[in-house]
């Protein structure tokens, strides 16, 4: 199975690239993790996410991201959408 996850957390760029240099998501990926990209609309930054599982992404926001979050005291619960994909194409 793969999921794609829609993520809002209310973070403006400055938190987010915060967040993604503490992680260090470009250069240790996480296991299960296929694709990661961001995008600031109305001043929040949006993430999308393909994993190869939920439990996948659900290790990630547990064990990696969710130390991160406490860290940088953010404490807007996270909007997530999560989808089957039925298609995916990584050429």
């Amino acid at each position: 199975m793969t999921i794609l996850r829609i993520i809002n957390r209310g973070m403006d760029r400055e938190t987010y690239e915060r967040v993604r240099a503490m992680l260090d998501i470009d250069r240790k990926h996480p296991l299960g993790l296929i694709m990661h990209g961001a995008s600031e609309v109305d001043g929040t930054m949006q993430v999308a996410q393909i994993w190869d599982s939920e439990e996948y992404a659900r290790r990630f926001d547990e064990d990696l991201l969710r130390p991160v979050v406490e860290a940088l005291h953010i404490s807007e619960k996270p909007q997530i959408a999560v989808f089957e994909l039925e298609h995916l194409i990584t050429p």
